[in-house]
């Protein structure tokens, strides 16, 4: 037996297109679910953050800034141990500087935090004992990520009050405003020049010489795919198709491809789910968990 189920005309609901008209939505317009979890993902980048599992979620950049799916960030840790009621507040970090590198060496778990927030004040959790506070603080800059960006010459010549000066006088505001938050206007093109953000006539031979380059592993999770090169995909970090400089690549799996910032529209394709399950298999297969 056959369980047939009609669906309601939504074009048709005239309680539905009053609201929309209101809206100022025009009537035959619907949006997707994907759109709205990717607009929900950007309001929490710029307002509390995402909470990301560990420090291989991140990409730098030449520059040594932080990229999180395609989009620039910082990052700092959410939760704060109160010990005696003295809080030691951590620092925040905006590009790759050689305190993360040796984070990311340790491999230690943290709840790690990255952030559009322009505020200069950051979400944490202050923990004392089983009593968890949530509160906002402003919070200083990571020293060594002012000398690897080169921030107003910082560097480790300068005087102590050089150096004082500028941790002081940082801003978020005025990082985002230098280095652009989701790289896509980076190169400033007007709405005249912008080039069309398409595919390259030889996109097909840049990407099997960028995964040859990556030696067919995923840049994310680490699987070995070169008895499987159809797995391994080649995604543009700041979604634009026509900038095919290295910097801009990155070899992914099906999986961590299919994860990527607005990339939700690929787990719409049923090969996509085929892929996942044989990409597991050889995880499992290569002691990647």
């Amino acid at each position: 037996m056959s369980l047939s189920i009609k669906l309601p005309d939504f074009f048709q609901n005239s309680s539905l297109n009053k609201l929309k008209s209101k809206m100022g939505i025009e009537r035959h317009v619907y949006g997707e679910f994907g759109d709205s979890r990717s607009k929900g993902a950007q309001i929490k980048l710029n307002t509390t953050g995402i909470d990301i599992e560990d420090l291989s979620q991140l990409t730098p950049l030449n520059d040594h800034t932080l990229t999180f799916k395609g989009q620039r960030v910082v990052l700092y840790i959410r939760d704060v141990s109160n010990w005696s009621d003295e809080i030691r507040l951590p620092k925040f970090h905006v590009a790759y500087c050689s305190t993360l590198q040796k984070m990311v060496g340790h491999g230690k778990k943290k709840r790690y935090v990255v952030s559009q927030n322009e505020s200069n004040l950051f979400h944490l959790n202050l923990i004392n004992g089983r009593k968890v506070e949530k509160s906002e603080q402003k919070l200083s800059v990571c020293r060594n990520c002012l000398e690897a960006l080169r921030w107003n010459n910082y560097s480790k010549r300068m005087s102590q009050s050089g150096k004082d000066t500028c941790v002081n006088n940082f801003k978020v505001e005025e990082f985002f405003s230098k280095y652009s938050k989701n790289l896509i206007n980076e190169k400033e093109f007007s709405k005249k020049n912008s080039p069309i953000n398409q595919y390259p006539s030889n996109w097909q031979q840049i990407s099997s010489s960028y995964r040859e380059y990556k030696r067919w592993v995923c840049e994310q999770c680490a699987v070995k795919l070169n008895n499987n090169k159809h797995l391994l995909h080649t995604h543009h970090i700041n979604s634009q198709k026509n900038e095919n400089s290295y910097s801009n690549l990155m070899a992914l799996c099906v999986e961590c491809h299919a994860s990527q910032y607005m990339h939700e529209h690929m787990y719409n394709n049923p090969e996509t789910s085929v892929s996942i399950l044989a990409i597991s298999e050889l995880r499992k297969e290569q002691g990647i968990t």
